[in-house]
């Protein structure tokens, strides 16, 4: 199951102001009010099969006006065609926004960290041993402002703007049970990347990271990830998954080109999933919203 159908991730939306409605023992569905409108509701990381008479039951009840569901499944499966026809029948449409990343790298774990290495292309390999022969310390610090303070810089610095409470919730509620960590590097007592890790039913995440624009020639980020990837290997997590890489149906992630080629430098396996649907159950709301979302 992917951390998005989590338990703490239900209450990580929870504090958020979602709500969480059960639609099978194994799946939830997350709703928000919008006050004179009804609600919108979103389904991330579905799997088969898909439980479209309660999902349309939960629709109604709740006078939805908007439904995202993304399914959990890869773009090269050989059951892509009947799945998308079966969302289309069901009144989904291929959608350009998503909730969550369409395409990303996952990095076995299991593997040696002698294999992860060489699993490595080149470059990345020697940028990795390169900052710890210059000087370059991670270690676990948990500490959440100093990671706030550097994560906001970067954002500035490549002109996003992340929302505060989402990260800040985030950490709250992961941390608060013991499935959330941030790793810091450090070179002569200055912060130069963080990254905050999540994981969740033997997969690890990296969720969020940033780096500073000090220092750079000692390549603090390369040695950050490939800790964090032996971090989270001695958690027992049997898979990285590098959350995101660019993907070309997707405008949104028009700005994810740098640090796309930064991720494949660690290797591990390409995954493009199917994509982001959208319904509108209300007939308003699809000749208001439908026109200029769907491709």
């Amino acid at each position: 199951m992917d951390i998005r159908q989590s338990d703490l991730w239900a209450k990580y939306l929870q504090e958020l102001g979602w709500q969480t409605i059960p639609i099978s023992p194994l799946f939830q569905i997350y709703l928000r009010k919008v006050p004179f409108f009804g609600a919108t509701a979103k389904l991330p990381k579905l799997r088969l099969p898909i439980p479209f008479k309660e999902i349309g039951r939960v629709a109604a009840e709740n006078n939805i006006f908007m439904l995202k569901l993304e399914p959990d499944i890869e773009a090269g499966e050989e059951r892509n065609e009947s799945v998308v026809s079966l969302l289309k029948a069901n009144g989904f449409q291929k959608d350009r926004w998503a909730l969550s990343p369409t395409r990303t790298i996952q990095i076995d774990l299991t593997k040696s960290e002698e294999d992860l290495l060489k699993g490595m292309e080149k470059d990345t390999r020697y940028n990795v041993r390169l900052a710890a022969k210059r000087g370059v310390i991670v270690r676990k610090t948990n500490d959440f402002a100093e990671f706030k303070n550097l994560y906001f810089n970067t954002a500035k610095r490549k002109g996003f703007w992340p929302a505060r409470k989402e990260i800040e919730t985030l950490w709250r509620v992961f941390s608060r049970e013991k499935a959330a960590n941030i790793l810091t590097a450090y070179y002569k007592g200055r912060a130069l990347a963080s990254t905050i890790l999540l994981d969740s039913n033997e997969v690890g995440y990296y969720q969020h990271a940033a780096s500073s624009t000090e220092h750079r020639e000692v390549m603090a980020p390369y040695l950050l990830l490939w800790e964090a990837m032996k971090f989270i290997k001695n958690k027992g997590c049997k898979m990285l998954d590098l959350e995101g890489i660019y993907d070309p149906r997707m405008p949104s992630t028009k700005k994810w080109k740098g640090f796309t080629l930064f991720k494949r430098g660690f290797g591990g396996r390409e995954v493009e999933y199917i994509g982001s649907f959208v319904k509108y159950p209300r007939l308003w709301s699809k000749l208001l919203f439908l026109p200029t979302r769907v491709f």
